[in-house]
């Protein structure tokens, strides 16, 4: 029987948002939820964001309010228009979609949303194919901020297939989007091809990956507070180039590495990483020295690496 422990999770007298899709997931999280709702006098409500790309948009969207009113629940709808502007079309809405939910929760709200085993699995993966450092293959956190409020993510333990049985058992209607199951995108291939066929192999391997996320993730803490305990005064927006030099690269990139993830700006590639070094470490750099990268889905604004006056200057692209 799916469960999760709410008390560990949540601030049960504040208020909780639920993401509702109408899909699978979010369904099954929604009924999960409203179970508790009187155990617990939750202040409960959903919340579903039209992108308005589908031509089902408005079905999905008709589909939602049927089922809140069912559970005698409130749901504030979202319709937006996803504009690209350089991104992905799956980049541009998670990020108007986020943007969304800032404006929506207020101090001490929560967000509770669907993400599950198989989806760290499939994150991990796909970074795994595209060089991702240890960072990137921590997997996501069970809690973070959004806006004024916090995200929360109470079915990162649960896999697929116990959702998928939950939602049998009580027979909960949900939508089926037919593009998921498209392989041309690099997710889908991973999901409907590639992890069927590991798990032909290797039993429970969305479990398998994502413990084995999750252990990377803790010491990926452990070695960044190390990390910042020795070096926090050099990690920053202005790095001094002489102090840099004198560490071996690999420390030295670490450094350059944290201070650009201090900024929200997207990591370097190795091959850009090897380009910094080869730049600021390995010569003496000129006064137009300069590293620039972007990431390719655009999730992440890109960096811009500069020297000034003996240091590294470090801005968003």
């Amino acid at each position: 029987m799916l469960k999760i422990n709410l008390e560990n999770h949540l601030n049960l007298d504040n208020k909780i948002y639920i993401a509702f899709s109408g899909g699978s997931d979010s369904s099954a999280l929604l009924y999960l939820i409203s179970d508790l709702r009187d155990r617990y006098e939750l202040n409960l409500e959903a919340i579903h964001i039209n992108h308005n790309i589908s031509d089902d948009s408005k079905k999905w969207e008709e589909h939602c309010k049927s089922i809140c009113e069912t559970l005698n629940l409130p749901i504030t709808i979202r319709s937006i228009q996803v504009e690209t502007s350089g991104d992905g079309l799956e980049s541009a809405a998670r990020k108007q979609r986020y943007k969304e939910f800032e404006n929506i929760l207020e101090e001490g709200d929560q967000l509770l949303m669907a993400h599950h085993a198989d989806d760290v699995a499939e994150t991990f993966l796909l970074r795994l194919f595209r060089g991702t450092g240890s960072d990137g293959l921590g997997g996501p956190q069970l809690k973070r901020s959004v806006g004024k409020g916090t995200l929360v993510r109470p079915l990162l333990d649960c896999s697929k297939k116990e959702l998928l049985d939950f939602i049998k058992l009580r027979d909960i209607k949900f939508i089926e989007d037919l593009s998921n199951f498209e392989v041309n995108q690099d997710r889908n291939f991973v999901r409907n091809s590639l992890m069927p066929l590991i798990g032909e192999r290797w039993n429970n391997v969305s479990s398998r990956i994502s413990n084995t996320s999750k252990l990377l993730q803790e010491r990926n803490k452990i070695f960044s507070q190390l990390f910042f305990s020795k070096y926090k005064h050099l990690i920053g927006t202005k790095i001094l180039i002489k102090e840099l030099k004198q560490l071996d690269s690999s420390t030295a990139i670490d450094i350059i590495r944290y201070s650009i993830k201090e900024e929200g700006i997207a990591y370097p590639n190795k091959k850009v990483s090897e380009e910094i070094i080869k730049v600021f470490l390995l010569s003496n750099p000129g006064p137009n020295a300069e590293v620039s990268w972007s990431r390719a889905d655009m999730d992440q604004p890109g960096g811009r690496l500069y020297k000034k006056d003996g240091h590294i200057v470090i801005l968003k692209k």
